[in-house]
Order: C-alpha cells, then sequence, then structure tokens
C-alpha cells in the first residue's frame, strides 16, 4: 500500500488504546501472524509468496524470518512487516474505528506535487509544486474516503482528496476557479486524524 493508505492505517491504530493495538513483537511472530492472515483470507496455496510480496523481499526471506534465522531485517522492512501485522491485527476493533470514521469529519495533513489545469483559460501549471496543505474533510467525504480503505482502492481515497481540494478549497471562491481541475502527485507524507 503506498502513502495514503499508511496514513489512515496509522490513525485507525491511534484511535485504539495500547493494550487494542499490540501485536507480536518479534519478527518471527509478526510474521507468523502475518501468514495466519494470509491462510485464513486467501488459503494455504502460495501463501508464503503472498506475504513475501507483500514485504517486497523473497520468500526464502519469510522462511528466514518464520524460523527464527534472521531477527532483524533491513529497517523499511521492519517498519512495513509491523506495518502490515497492525493493519490485519483485531479486525473487529478496526472496522468499529472505520465505521464510526465515515460519520465523523477527518483532519488531513499531506505534502505533495500539487498542479492545476484551468478548462476555460487553458493555463495549466508545468511542473506541479511541491505543496504542504492541512484541511478537515467533512462527512460526505470522510465517508467516501474510509470506503476506499474497506474496498482497498487507494486511488479511490486520493481522489476523495482531490476533489475535496478543487471543489471546496479551489472552486469555492468561484469566478474563473470553477474551471480548475487539481492534479496530486508525488505524495511525500499523508496524515490523517479522525476527529471524535
Amino acid at each position: 500500500m503506498g502513502k495514503i493508505f499508511d496514513g489512515m492505517r496509522k490513525a485507525v491504530q491511534n484511535k485504539l488504546t495500547p493494550e487494542q493495538r499490540a501485536i507480536p513483537k518479534t519478527v518471527k511472530g509478526q510474521t507468523s501472524a502475518l501468514l495466519r492472515e494470509e491462510k485464513k483470507k486467501r488459503g494455504e496455496a502460495g501463501a508464503v509468496k503472498r506475504v513475501a510480496a507483500r514485504l517486497g523481499v523473497t520468500p526464502d526471506s519469510v522462511y528466514r524470518y518464520l524460523s527464527g534465522k534472521r531477527k532483524n531485517p533491513p529497517t523499511k522492512i521492519a517498519q512495513k512487516l509491523e506495518s502490515e501485522v497492525r493493519s490485519v491485527a483485531k479486525p473487529r476493533l478496526q472496522k468499529q474505528v472505520i465505521k464510526d470514521a465515515k460519520t465523523a469529519s477527518v483532519k488531513v495533513r499531506t505534502r505533495a506535487e500539487i498542479g492545476y489545469t484551468n478548462s476555460r483559460s487553458g493555463n495549466t501549471t508545468p511542473d506541479p509544486r511541491m505543496r504542504t496543505i492541512a484541511k478537515t474533510l467533512p462527512t460526505p467525504y470522510s465517508t467516501d474516503l474510509w470506503q476506499a480503505l474497506e474496498d482497498g482502492n487507494e486511488g479511490a481515497a486520493r481522489d476523495v482528496i482531490r476533489d475535496y481540494l478543487q471543489n471546496e478549497y479551489i472552486r469555492d471562491g468561484g469566478g474563473n476557479n470553477i474551471y480548475t481541475s487539481l492534479q496530486i502527485s508525488d505524495i511525500d507524507m499523508m496524515e490523517f486524524d479522525i476527529n471524535p
């Protein structure tokens, strides 16, 4: 998953208590938990390969993690492993958080390349600029945003954020702005905070 879903998953985790967020501490335990989830979801055949694909490693690396022969993978892999395990741990609690989030506003802070095209004037950004934007998405947008997470469609989540910025942040000014379309690319950071 990309930075949008990573940020959304972190927001869900932040709504859980420390006890609810608890996952196995060792690489072996985390890999075993992820493998169990894969077997439960898609069957035993090819489960190790699917875990390897999720982590961006070889199946041999997964076997070494499972056997305990490799206890300290590279930092990026260790972080990815933890993130993947957290995303599937305590599924009922996570589903409840997401259900509640659909009817709440959500604060979004992003740093990404943002460009525009104006269909009336023909103006466009020759080079999208890296911008930092912090906004609160109201409930209608939140509903679609969290549904995209449930559907596993990160592109749809990106579209929701773009539509909000385009419709409420840019076009709300009226005039020539109503013809302006935004493009979001090269996301450097995406953080979410679910309001109570």
